[in-house]
């Protein structure tokens, strides 16, 4: 980090590893940082370096909590990091230096310096596609999968795939990394955790739901109905059934009559964003089914308790 520091700043800098803080703070911290006294040009700092992944939330913390207790500067040193959490410290003004591509330290007017910088679009919702590109890759455990060989496998263009990578990284969806100098999917080993990490960027797959007084015999099942395939739940009285947005013009479904309430129903239609064809059964990935449960529906015990079977089953 140093010479890549004096590099960056054209000036000497000196870095010294320290415990003098150690007694000033809670014992967590030792396990989680080591420290560090940094001198630039005459000015006295203090920085810090996770010693595992630490997240977004804990940095922001802990660095303040430090740099209070220090009464100095506190940057954070980072060997490695994703597009958002680069963006969120410099939209919060939180000091950093990543090793060998990027400075930014305000406090002494090194406000963004960069090396191999990529822009990437910021995401304000997952697109289908990407949700569906990371499902395929934990149903298949992607290992170093390039742009081009997912592109391949899903059967779209290089560039959708690339946007796909890129919104993967702003999100920090913990399967991205490199190969050389190409981005690739690697799927880690504990899948369950991954699922548990990513809740917060996911979407439902549903776009509209159809409740009509016939039952119109679909090929694809969705929602319930795919979730009773996976399990021993038993289905409603009518069928639940799944199309894409492509597929509801060629089915006619908008212009079937629909079930008022108190009407019997005949059948359900799901529009789904996108549809992954779980082992070529015709039925709704799990992972999707999960997400595509009404709150009422996952409200009953029952359903929760099919939930879990399902994605112990077919998925971790």
């Amino acid at each position: 980090m140093k010479d890549f520091l004096e590099k960056t700043l054209r000036q000497s800098v000196s870095i010294e590893k320290t415990e003098y803080l150690n007694d000033r703070l809670p014992l967590a911290f030792r396990g989680r940082y080591w420290f560090y006294k940094v001198e630039t040009n005459g000015l006295s700092w203090i920085a810090i370096k996770p010693k595992n992944d630490a997240s977004l939330v804990i940095l922001r913390k802990d660095r303040a909590k430090i740099e209070k207790v220090a009464g100095l500067n506190c940057a954070i040193f980072l060997d490695s990091t994703t597009f958002y959490i680069k963006e969120k410290l410099v939209e919060e003004g939180i000091p950093f230096v990543l090793k060998e591509k990027q400075v930014y330290l305000p406090f002494i007017g090194i406000l963004l310096s960069n090396e191999n910088k990529r822009d990437i679009a910021p995401v304000h919702l997952i697109s289908f596609l990407t949700q569906r590109v990371i499902f395929i890759a934990i149903y298949e455990k992607w290992e170093n999968v390039t742009v081009s060989e997912a592109a391949v496998k899903l059967g779209v263009t290089k560039m959708s795939v690339s946007r796909c990578f890129d919104e993967i990284e702003y999100l920090n969806v913990d399967i991205l990394g490199m190969k050389g100098k190409s981005r690739v999917i690697t799927v880690p080993a504990d899948i369950k955790k991954l699922w548990k990490d990513i809740q917060d960027v996911l979407r439902n797959p549903v776009i509209s739901r159809y409740e009509l007084t016939e039952n119109v015999q679909l090929e694809k099942k969705a929602g319930i109905s795919a979730l009773c395939e996976y399990s021993l739940l038993s289905d409603n009285e009518y069928p639940t059934y799944a199309v894409t947005k492509k597929e509801l013009a060629e089915t006619g479904i908008k212009k079937m009559k629909q079930a008022h309430p108190g009407e019997e129903i005949g059948c359900v239609v799901l529009e789904l964003g996108y549809f992954v064809d779980f082992e070529n059964k015709g039925l709704e990935d799990p992972l999707s089914v999960a997400l595509s449960l009404t709150e009422a529906e996952k409200q009953d015990e029952r359903i929760n308790i099919s939930i879990k079977e399902m994605l112990e089953k077919y998925v971790w």
